[in-house]
């Protein structure tokens, strides 16, 4: 098959590395095209099409423009440049499919779902759902807010976060999505967790129909390593339960952040080391337990043993969908400590993959902290079971495969462009 894959970052941030991941496992058998608007520049197997500047005095252009410039003005003529580039890059590799991922990362240079009705008119088109941005107004997690179901409005509660719009544009822009879907009767929705494709089936994407496909990754390089080894590699304590928490910026309150100090007082074991991998200053914590700040690292094959020294990762996000940090932990054998929510319950199996709170609570996460290490240390260290669980449902082929196959129905389909 022929397949193009749309996103704003080719490798870059958690729905950069899940799309480049899922661009792994079909080019080992299909021909891929990634048209993107940020490339790593990096050897692939597949092709890359970049959708913005490549040149030095291109980006100086765009870097002036966005500085100067009215983004009323400024984001129509970077649109035009996006739809016309993709245009070309959709009739000269003439896709079976189009598979659609992260756009807003992109949008003031032009990204946005425009390029999904040019894509949807194309050729069958699937959108992959890092986040909840293809049926809201503007934000990535609605948190508790439900106006998405019936229509955003410059009422949102959150209109400063990422990715930011102006109050008074929310309320059209989610129109203009209840627009796309309307024309598109056949646009299709690929949801890496089960509670994203239910929020999506109760907002606008309720006509559509809605797949659950969870994430994979290099199982080959993702897997668990001795864990004396492994602290000794990074200068970890060596005895003693160690705690590990990931993200990419530890400041983020999606992440957790605002709950780390609470929940690190309330824990009760004792002494305790907490590893953190990721940007940004580590957590507050309370007397009797160290914090080793690891900082961000890239390198996937490290990464790996961070994991793997750690007897578990907490992973205190108050709304997820299905986060690579918590698939890497499980495939590592290192066991996952969270709230019951988003995706969550789709890795963390109680008893094989990890343990859940009870509800979100910072209170009963420390407890279920405390339990898994009194588990832990009585000889349950889950580390077999969490490998066997990674095996069975978040290899790369096995995404891959299950790709494939809902690919191959659209496309061989009676599908018409609208």
């Amino acid at each position: 098959m022929r397949i193009l894959m749309l996103s704003d970052f080719e490798s870059s941030g958690g729905a950069g590395i899940a799309a480049s991941r899922l661009a792994q496992g079909l080019a080992d058998r299909h021909d891929v095209l990634r048209c993107v608007l940020y490339p790593d520049g990096k050897p692939h197997p597949w092709q890359t099409v970049t959708l913005g500047s490549n040149h030095w005095l291109g980006r100086q252009f765009f870097r002036a423009a966005r500085r100067f410039l009215n983004p009323a003005i400024y984001r129509p003529v970077c649109l035009r440049i996006v739809l016309r580039r993709l245009r070309n890059a959709i009739e000269q590799f003439r896709p079976d499919v189009i598979n659609v991922h992260n756009l807003h990362g992109g949008w003031d240079r032009g990204f946005g779902i425009e390029m999904v009705d040019l894509c949807a008119s194309r050729a069958p088109t699937t959108w992959t759902l890092h986040d909840m941005w293809s049926f809201t107004g503007r934000c990535a997690y609605a948190y508790d807010c439900r106006r998405f179901e019936e229509g955003c409005s410059a009422a949102c509660p959150t209109p400063r976060e990422y990715p930011v719009l102006r109050p008074s544009r929310i309320g059209s822009a989610w129109q203009a999505k209840r627009d796309l879907f309307a024309k598109h009767p056949n646009l299709t929705a690929i949801s890496p967790s089960r509670w994203l494709a239910a929020e999506a089936k109760q907002g606008l994407w309720r006509r559509h129909e809605v797949a659950v496909i969870p994430n994979g990754l290099p199982l080959d390089i993702y897997k668990p390593a001795p864990r004396t080894d492994a602290r000794r590699a990074l200068g970890l304590p060596l005895e003693g339960p160690l705690a590990l928490i990931v993200a990419q910026s530890l400041a983020e309150r999606r992440k957790g952040a605002g709950l780390m100090s609470e929940l690190w007082q309330r824990v009760r074991t004792r002494p305790l080391a907490i590893a953190s991998m990721g940007n940004g200053a580590s957590p507050e914590t309370g007397a009797g337990i160290r914090v080793h700040p690891l900082g961000f690292i890239g390198d996937p094959r490290r990464q790996a043993l961070v994991y793997s020294a750690a007897d578990l990762l907490v992973h205190p996000a108050p709304v997820d969908n299905l986060p690579n940090v918590v698939v890497e932990a499980i495939a590592c054998g290192t066991p996952v400590v969270g709230f019951p929510i988003g995706g969550m319950p789709d890795m963390v199996k109680p008893g094989v993959s990890g343990w859940l709170a009870r509800r979100f609570d910072p209170a009963e996460l420390a407890a279920a902290v405390d339990a898994a290490f009194t588990q832990i240390q009585s000889g349950k260290s889950l580390r077999e079971s969490c490998r066997t669980l990674a095996e069975a449902e978040f290899g790369m082929a096995t995404q891959a495969n299950r790709y494939e196959d809902l690919f191959r129905r659209l496309a061989c389909g009676e599908w018409m462009a609208a």
